[in-house]
């Protein structure tokens, strides 16, 4: 495929919208369809009819994500990512009723205000292992035993991989960890109004600036195959055409490659994320609070709403909304408190679950690697990496597929989609 030739862009999550344009910025014609009344995919912001508005989670990235922070600064929204905790992430504990500001970087330790509870020497040799690329293991059995586990490690699985600390991959945690110790890397940052107007409008701008057309509403139905190239998109109300030079970039989660391509492996075993909506009166700019020893892991408030995540939610992904929501607010309220915001009374919540928030990302062998029979195909998404599911991994993805085809100068030659590198997926 050359600059000037078409891309097809199925699916406008994270890794759609950052596909669609890397290929408009090499030159290529981008149509990109989104099944949803909505792109953005879990990185949204939700906007029902008569009620409050908010983002569907409490997302963030860390300056350990590079390549999504240059996404942000290319379309020009870099700067609506604020620190909301530059001295500290306040951690509040559920059990003695105390709070506690933790550094996200080694090299806080050093100073004792910023030191996790309960981490002595050694804890040392454990972090080291966890941190080096060695033979995977449970993060739960390296740090069986220890104070750190509960205080520190376990808070940090769930929130960079939902999934249990039981099972967790120390490896795939591990090649998070080698990027967070650079320089700048535990810098912790949150969209200062919201993943829709601080991601997701200012891409689909961009994107329109650079003549990419955007189909909202658009579901694909199926692929008409031809030999080793795919010829059509059956959508929902019609049937596009695939030219000779033209690509489709595959942006969807797992269930929906193992319905269009039945023959390709994919993760069939997720984790669930349970999130809590507050519509409250709040701080004049974001706040991030920690919990530990509660249901509740992380509270994002901002100025007409609170939002609180449950990660690796499967306990309480089952239980009733309106229990589970007067349950996090009586652990989440105190804790806001404690960390110097106030907010009011709730007016109104919500409760969202997400039953397939994200793959399971278990020690053990790496799950498959599916690549896409078809030469002018290529699969983008966050559970395609060797890194945790996040938005960086979700941006690298869909950047390195669009890349692909854009460089496949001869479209009939076979070409197989390359595997996303250990150390270069996040």
């Amino acid at each position: 495929m050359i600059p000037g030739r078409r891309l097809h862009v199925v699916g406008a999550g994270v890794a759609g919208l950052a596909a669609a344009l890397a290929a408009v910025r090499a030159g290529a014609q981008v149509h990109l369809h989104e099944a949803a009344p909505q792109a953005g995919g879990r990185c949204r912001t939700v906007s029902p009819a008569g009620g409050f508005t908010h983002d569907n989670g409490t997302h963030a990235l860390l300056g350990a994500n590079p390549r999504a922070l240059a996404m942000l600064a290319r379309i020009g929204a870099r700067g609506r990512w604020i620190e909301p905790e530059p001295a500290g992430l306040p951690v509040w504990d559920a059990a003695n009723g105390r709070i506690a500001r933790v550094g996200l970087h080694p090299l806080d330790w050093l100073r004792p205000g910023l030191r996790p509870e309960g981490l002595g020497l050694a804890d040392l040799p454990r972090l080291a292992r966890l941190a080096l690329p060695l033979r995977d293991r449970a993060i739960g059995d390296l740090f069986a035993g220890r104070a750190l586990l509960e205080s520190f490690v376990e808070p940090l699985t769930v929130a960079v991989l939902n999934t249990p600390v039981e099972i967790a991959s120390a490896r795939r945690l591990g090649r998070a960890l080698r990027r967070v110790v650079r320089p700048g890397g535990a810098r912790l940052f949150v969209a200062e109004r919201g993943l829709g107007p601080d991601l997701v409008a200012p891409a689909l701008d961009a994107l329109a600036r650079g003549g990419g057309r955007i189909a909202l509403g658009a579901r694909l139905r199926a692929i008409d195959v031809r030999e080793d190239r795919v010829a059509a998109l059956v959508m929902a109300d019609r049937t596009i055409a695939i030219g000779p030079g033209d690509g489709v970039v595959l942006a969807l989660p797992p269930a929906e490659i193992a319905r269009l391509l039945p023959a390709l492996p994919v993760p069939d075993a997720y984790e669930p994320i349970v999130n809590a909506h507050y519509r409250v009166a709040g701080p004049d700019r974001p706040r991030f609070v920690g919990l530990r020893r509660a249901l509740s892991h992380w509270a994002l408030a901002r100025e007409d709403h609170v939002s609180v995540t449950v990660s690796a939610a499967g306990a309480a992904v089952g239980d009733d909304p309106q229990a589970l929501a007067t349950r996090i607010w009586r652990e989440v309220a105190p804790a806001l408190r404690a960390a110097g915001v106030t907010v009011g009374e709730p007016v109104e919540q919500r409760v969202v679950k997400e039953k397939r928030a994200t793959i399971r990302q278990a020690a053990g062998p790496d799950g498959p690697q599916p690549r896409a029979p078809f030469t002018n195909v290529r699969l983008a998404g966050d559970w395609l990496s060797r890194l945790p599911a996040t938005i960086e991994a979700a941006v690298i993805s869909g950047e390195d597929a669009a890349r692909d085809l854009l460089a496949a100068s001869a479209p009939r030659t076979v070409r197989t989609q390359r595997a996303l590198p250990a150390e270069s997926a996040r």
